[in-house]
């Protein structure tokens, strides 16, 4: 069996190795920990119970009966699918949106440089693996929907990635674009990528240790981006090769068609931003009783695009002003501009998701730990749109665990959340673990000793001489601090005998926690799909759980 081979087949042991409790790790909040492990302390923020299969199907029905066109978003969709590749079994799935009875399985992301970190993917096949649960238990057609976020302004957040070479991180970035002095470039994913981001690529070939999937990765990746794309179409080229099969569908809202059926939207926005922002601020209000809000309140939550970018709109009574500029508009102008060009408008965090379920039939929405509590701010929002909120379902938590890491933490008895904690002491930890000699017990012992010695001697000194028992008690602590002394040179001593120990504790920590963050959070998937092959997302999308309430360690 040659290599390749081995490297292949171990896609298909790729398994759940451990489980690790939210609440055990630092990275999460205690809102999304509550959340998975313990709804009812948070029902009334939210739709709905996500792990509740009545629930769900109730959310479907809810979705299903709301009025909507179809048509024009089936229409649309076809359209831009065809741009980024598209077989007949996802045209089918598209076409079911047409049915009255059909709903969708909705998720999205930034449109980030090569898909971002690695949570995009764990994200799309939550959302696969959702929506084939979800048709099976309502008997209705359910469509997994990938929203492509680009009009975003956010240039920075999307243009750099991460990957690991020789367990070091490496960044990269694309700098095809330059910001102006005042004022931003607009939608990021209508951006055309320049020609540096041929040597971004290139960057990324050298970064790329050799492998039997490295020539076919870079295909892939070239394909996507290339000069005069967009960086949303890029994006949607590539993540749909990562998954080939999922009947995935991907939608890009930033479309004219799409503004158009969100008018209505918008102008309630316009028309009545103050009901909207009085009950943001008081659920937000009661949320921070016990846990935080994750959005902050401002006035309105539309954008509008002009030639120098995607700007803020501040209300004061009847009169909007376009942030960073000096353009203020009354109301029934900018009623005037909704009309003639809703394309110039863009949601923000806020009404994104509305948005998004004014023209989906969205049944749930799969979340990451800061949309699930975003969306514990915005069920009085639904209401005042007058439209139903769909269930929040968690996407799947992950880290990727490899042989060379794992054989780490079985030789130290350890688990993925104890490299959160900070290096040293974990270290120190395994060092006074791993002592033959219980350094702790031993200098306990004799600091019991020492200080059993000093009660001893005093009656004696005191029959001598009394003002020498203060004497006696310095000599106490003098004794103790060079015992503490004595005892941090052995310690150190030790350290430094076992520093293969703690470079070994180094390589996990930078493969598991790159940067002190997630892995999840920080790395793309591209070193990933080179080491262990293109179909790794597919592998995933058949070992990891739908039952997403805690982290999941995955062994490759």
């Amino acid at each position: 069996m040659t290599d390749a081979t081995l490297t292949q087949n171990s896609l298909s042991r790729t398994s759940i190795q451990d489980r690790v409790p939210f609440s055990d790790m630092r990275a999460f909040s205690a809102l999304f920990t509550t959340y998975c492990t313990d709804f009812e302390r948070v029902a009334d923020f939210y739709a709905g119970d996500w792990q509740d299969p009545a629930a769900r199907r109730a959310a479907a029905e809810r979705a299903a009966e709301h009025a909507r066109d179809r048509d024009t978003l089936v229409d649309v969709l076809l359209e831009q699918s065809e741009r980024w590749g598209v077989d007949d079994a996802t045209r089918a799935h598209i076409e079911a949106l047409r049915k009255p009875d059909a709903v969708a399985v909705v998720t999205g992301q930034q449109v980030g440089l090569l898909t971002g970190p690695l949570y995009t993917p764990y994200k799309t096949i939550t959302a696969v693996q959702l929506a084939k649960q979800l048709s099976d238990e309502t008997g209705r057609p359910v469509v997994p929907i990938f929203w492509l976020e680009g009009g975003d302004h956010d240039l920075e957040e999307v243009t750099g990635v991460k990957m690991l070479r020789q367990n070091e991180v490496v960044a990269l970035r694309y700098t095809g674009h330059t910001l102006p002095e005042a004022g931003n470039l607009g939608p990021v994913g209508r951006l055309e990528l320049t020609e540096q981001i041929e040597a971004v690529l290139r960057e990324v070939e050298e970064t790329l240790p050799p492998s039997d999937f490295h020539d076919a990765l870079m295909e892939n990746l070239r394909a996507a981006y290339q000069p005069g794309t967009t960086l949303l179409d890029a994006f949607a080229r590539f993540m749909r090769s990562l998954f080939p099969e999922a009947r995935l569908v991907f939608m890009n809202p930033d479309d004219a068609r799409l503004k158009r059926l969100a008018t209505p939207l918008f102008r309630r926005e316009i028309e009545d931003y103050k009901t909207a922002h009085s009950a943001l601020a008081t659920v937000s209000e009661e949320l921070e009783k016990d846990f935080h809000a994750q959005v902050k309140t401002r006035p309105t939550n539309l954008f509008l695009i002009n030639g120098a970018g995607r700007h803020a709109l501040d209300a004061d009574g009847d009169q909007f002003a376009l942030r960073g500029t000096d353009e203020v508009f009354t109301r029934e102008e900018l009623l005037a501009v909704l009309d003639d060009a809703p394309e110039r408008f863009s949601p923000n965090v806020v009404l994104r998701p509305l948005m998004q379920d004014l023209l989906l039939p969205t049944a749930a929405y799969v979340a990451g730990p800061g949309e699930v509590a975003y969306f514990a701010q915005y069920k009085p929002i639904y209401a005042w749109a007058e439209q139903p909120m769909p269930i929040i379902y968690p996407r799947a938590s992950v880290s990727l665990i490899e042989s060379k890491v794992q054989k780490v933490l079985d030789r130290y008895g350890l688990d993925v959340a104890a490299f959160e904690a900070d290096l040293d002491r974990l270290f120190q930890r395994i060092v006074l673990d791993n002592m033959e000699v219980d350094i702790d017990a031993v200098f306990k012992d004799a600091g019991r000793h020492l200080h059993q010695a000093i009660n001893d001697l005093k009656p004696s000194v005191e029959q001598v001489d009394r003002t020498l028992i203060k004497a006696a008690e310095g000599t106490r602590a003098a004794l103790t601090k060079e015992m503490e002394k004595f005892k941090a040179r052995v310690v150190r001593a030790e350290k430094q005998s076992q520093e293969q120990v703690r470079a070994q504790l180094e390589k996990a920590k930078v493969n598991l926690f790159p940067g002190d963050g997630l892995q999840e959070r920080t790395l793309s998937a591209l070193y990933f799909l080179n080491k262990y092959g293109l179909d790794l997302c597919t592998g995933l999308e058949t070992d990891l759980s739908l039952d997403t309430s805690t982290h999941q360690v995955v062994a490759l």
